[in-house]
C-alpha cells in the first residue's frame, strides 16, 4: 500500500498529539526541565518497542520521573507492556522513585500498585527486638533468617508464621496487602510500621505485594543474581521476558555485575574458624590449620615481593593442590570434603543461636569461600593473595576471587522485555554494550547535553602537575600540594578534592596546609558525617578518593542547591597498576581485541572523573569550578570527553593563570 505525503503527515501529527496527551496525563509537574521531553520520548519508545536503551542524561534532567512517566504512558497505550522493575544502588535513589510515584498518583489519581524493597535485614522486626543482630553481616543474617523460619533454633519466627498459612499468604496478610494496595505507593518504612504492628513480616508482605504490583523497586541483585531473581520475581509469577527494567546509575553496572561473583577471605576468619571448631568439640581433620598455614606462606611471599595492599595473582589450582596434599586426599575429593565442613559450620551457627549468641559461623564462611574457589572456573575468574594492615598495624592475609567478566551476571538483560540503562555519565555506549554482553541489535542510544547554563561552570586543567606513575616523586607531591593550597584559598568556599588512591591522598595531605577545616576520607568514613561537616562549615575542604564512597552516588546538596563551590580532581583516576588489572586487560584483549586498553583503562578513568565532577552542579542556579590537576587531561584523553567538556576546558601551565581564571569567573556573579 502506498501512503501519500499528506496522509503520512496526518498520521505523524496524530501520533505526536497522542504522545503529548499521555505525557500531560501522567507527568505530575507544571513544567519540564531542559531536554526532559526528549528523555521521556526515548524511554517511551524503548519500552513500547521492547528495545534496550542507553540514556546518558546529566544531573538535573529528572531521569527518574521521566522513565516512570514513560512506563505508565506505554502501559496506558498497550496493556500487554508488562511490569516495570526499577533498580537502584542506593537508599536515596530508592526514595526518589517512591516520592515520584506518590506525586504521579496525587496528580492523576491513576490506580497502580508499587512494591518497594529494602534489604531483608533492614525490614526485619527482630533487628529492633534483638540489637545483637545489628552487627551480623548480611550473609550471616540470611542464614539466621532461614534457620529461624525452619525452626532450626528451637523457635520459629512469629512474623513469618503470621504471614503464611500452609505456605500460602494468610488471610490476615491478604487483608494487609489489600490495604497497602489501596493507600500506596508507600515507603518501605511505612510498610514496616503497618506490618510490625500486625505481627507480619514486612519483607514477605512486600514479596506478596509484588505479585500484584505494576512497578517494583529494588536493587540490582533482583535481576543480576539468579537465586534472588527466582525468590522475588519467580515466586511472584513474573517472567523475565515480561519485565521492563530500568538500571539507575548504570555507569557502575559493569563493576557491580563482576563483583557479584567476586569474594575475599581473611586469615582472621580462618583463625576464628579454628577457635570455633575447638570450642564446639568438632573435628576438621586439620583442614583449617592447613588453610591458615598455606595463606600465611603465600602472604609472606607476596609481602616480600610486592608489599602491602597489592594483589598477587596465583594459579587457580595452587591452593586446591596444596590443601589436598596437606590433607592427604585426592584433589577431586576436596569439594566433597569442604561441603561436609559447611554442614558442620551450620551446626555451629545453630548452637550459638540456641544459647542467645549471634548466629555466626566462621567455619561456614571459610567453607563457602573454598567451594566458590573450587567451583568458579574459566578465564573469567582469577585468584589472588594480598597482605593488608588492620587498625592496630598488624598484617593479615587475604585470599581473593575476582570475576573479570560482567556479562556472566549482566547478560540476563537480553532476556528482558525491555531495559533502560541510564546515568548522568553513560558516555561510551559501545563499552557498556560489549562488556555487559548486550545484544547490539536491540540497542538504542541517546546522549543529552547538560541542562545547566555553560557560563555557570568553569573547567580548568593544571598542566604543570601529574600523578603519572613514572613521574611520581617528592618534588611532584610538593608542587601539587602548593598548587592545591593556592586554588582552595582562591575558591573561598566548600571544596571537594578527589585523588586516584588513598596513597596519593595521604602524600598530599602530609604537605598541604589550609586555613579552612579539613576532613580526610578513610575506609571507615560515614557519608552522613561528611554531609554534616559540609553543612556546618561554609568554608572547608573534603579529601576523598575517586570511585570511593563520597565521590559517587552521594548528593552534596541541601534544599536542591549544591553545597560545593568547587571540585578539584588531583591526577587522573586510572585503575591502579596491579596484576589484577593486567589480568583484566588480557581478558578484554582476548574478548574485544584492540578495544582492550580503552575498556580496561580509559573508560573506567573517565567514569571516575565524571562522577567526581558530578558532585558540583545539582541545579540550574548552581555555579562552580572544576579543576583537573593533571596535564594528561589536556592530551589524548581529552578526545574521549563529551563535546561540551572539550569546548569548555581551559588548560594552563602556570598556576597564576588558573588563579586569575577563577577570580574572573566569580567576579561575573
Amino acid at each position: 500500500m502506498i501512503i501519500m505525503a499528506d496522509e503520512l503527515t496526518q498520521t505523524e501529527t496524530e501520533s505526536k498529539n497522542d504522545f503529548h496527551r499521555l505525557v500531560r496525563e501522567f507527568f505530575p509537574y507544571p513544567e519540564f526541565r531542559p531536554f526532559q521531553l526528549k528523555a521521556i520520548k526515548f524511554a517511551f519508545d524503548i519500552i513500547k518497542n521492547g528495545n534496550v536503551g542507553l540514556l546518558s542524561s546529566p544531573c538535573g534532567t529528572g531521569k527518574s520521573i521521566s522513565v516512570l512517566t514513560a512506563f505508565l504512558m506505554a502501559k496506558e497505550s498497550d496493556s500487554s507492556v508488562g511490569k516495570l522493575l526499577a533498580l537502584t544502588r542506593t537508599r536515596n535513589q530508592l526514595e526518589i522513585y517512591c516520592r515520584e510515584l506518590q506525586s504521579i498518583k496525587k496528580h492523576c489519581g491513576t490506580s497502580f500498585v508499587a512494591s518497594v524493597f529494602k534489604s531483608k535485614k533492614e525490614l526485619c522486626p527482630h533487628i529492633i527486638e534483638n540489637p545483637k543482630l545489628k552487627n551480623l553481616s548480611y550473609r550471616d543474617f540470611l542464614y539466621y533468617c532461614k534457620g529461624l523460619k525452619e525452626g532450626a533454633f528451637e523457635k520459629t519466627c512469629k512474623y513469618y508464621d503470621g504471614t503464611y498459612s500452609n505456605w500460602k499468604p494468610s488471610w490476615h496478610a491478604f487483608n494487609v496487602v489489600n490495604k497497602i494496595k489501596e493507600i500506596g505507593p508507600l515507603m518501605p518504612e511505612e510498610v514496616y510500621e503497618i506490618c510490625q504492628s500486625q505481627e507480619l513480616c514486612p519483607y514477605e508482605v512486600t514479596k506478596i505485594l509484588t505479585r500484584h504490583a505494576d512497578i517494583v523497586i529494588g536493587n540490582y541483585n533482583y535481576i543480576l543474581v539468579d537465586a534472588i531473581r527466582g525468590s522475588i520475581l519467580g515466586k511472584a509469577g513474573l517472567r523475565t521476558k515480561d519485565i521492563n527494567c530500568v538500571f539507575d546509575e548504570a555507569h557502575s553496572l559493569p563493576y557491580y555485575a563482576a563483583g557479584i561473583f567476586s569474594d575475599e577471605l581473611s586469615s582472621i576468619s580462618i583463625r576464628r574458624a579454628s577457635k570455633e571448631v575447638k570450642d564446639f568439640g568438632l573435628d576438621d581433620y586439620g583442614f583449617l590449620d592447613a588453610l591458615y598455614n598455606m595463606a600465611v606462606e603465600f602472604g609472606k611471599t607476596v609481602y616480600k615481593n610486592y608489599g602491602l595492599d597489592v594483589e598477587h595473582v596465583i594459579d587457580t589450582d595452587k591452593l586446591a593442590n596444596t590443601l589436598s596434599k596437606s590433607l592427604k586426599i585426592e584433589t577431586g575429593k576436596l569439594k566433597e570434603f569442604v561441603s561436609e565442613l559447611l554442614e558442620k559450620g551450620e551446626y555451629i551457627r545453630q548452637k550459638r543461636a540456641e544459647v542467645g549468641k549471634n548466629p555466626v559461623s566462621y567455619l561456614s564462611r571459610c567453607a563457602s569461600f573454598l567451594l566458590n574457589w573450587i567451583k568458579l572456573s574459566g578465564s573469567a575468574y582469577v585468584r589472588y593473595v594480598k597482605v593488608e594492615l588492620d587498625r592496630e598495624g598488624r598484617r593479615h592475609v587475604r585470599l581473593g576471587i575476582k570475576c573479570l567478566d560482567p556479562s556472566v551476571a549482566a547478560s540476563v538483560i537480553n532476556e528482558l522485555r525491555s531495559a533502560i540503562l541510564m546515568s548522568g555519565t553513560l558516555w561510551h555506549a559501545n563499552y557498556y554494550i560489549d562488556v555487559l554482553g548486550i545484544d547490539r541489535k536491540r540497542c538504542r542510544n541517546m546522549e543529552l547535553p547538560s541542562p545547566f547554563p555553560p557560563e555557570n561552570r568553569l573547567i580548568l586543567v593544571d598542566k604543570a602537575v601529574t600523578t603519572q606513575f613514572e613521574k611520581r616523586n617528592e618534588t611532584q607531591w610538593r608542587r601539587i600540594a602548593e598548587h592545591l593550597t593556592q586554588i582552595i584559598k582562591q575558591i573561598n568556599g566548600r571544596v571537594a578534592v578527589y585523588f586516584p588512591s588513598y596513597e596519593i591522598m595521604r602524600q598530599i595531605a602530609k604537605t598541604a596546609e589550609f586555613d579552612s577545616p579539613l576532613v580526610v576520607e578513610e575506609k571507615g568514613t560515614k557519608i552522613l558525617d561528611v554531609l554534616r561537616f559540609l553543612k556546618t562549615n561554609r568554608e572547608c575542604v573534603v579529601f576523598g578518593v575517586a570511585r570511593g564512597k563520597i565521590s559517587e552516588g552521594v548528593d552534596m546538596s541541601t534544599e536542591g542547591r549544591s553545597m560545593l563551590s568547587s571540585v578539584v580532581i588531583v591526577g587522573l583516576p586510572y585503575p591502579k597498576r596491579t596484576e589484577l588489572q593486567e589480568a583484566l586487560y588480557k581478558f578484554f584483549r582476548e574478548k574485544f581485541g584492540d578495544k582492550a586498553l580503552e575498556y580496561a583503562n580509559d573508560i573506567p578513568c573517565l567514569n571516575a572523573l565524571a562522577q567526581s565532577a558530578g558532585r558540583l552542579l545539582r541545579s540550574p542556579e548552581d555555579k562552580g569550578v572544576i579543576v583537573i590537576m593533571d596535564g594528561r587531561a589536556a592530551g589524548r584523553l581529552r578526545l574521549k570527553l563529551p563535546k561540551e567538556w572539550r569546548e569548555e576546558m581551559k588548560p594552563h601551565m602556570r598556576i597564576e593563570s588558573i588563579l586569575s581564571r577563577i577570580e574572573d569567573f566569580y567576579s561575573t556573579f
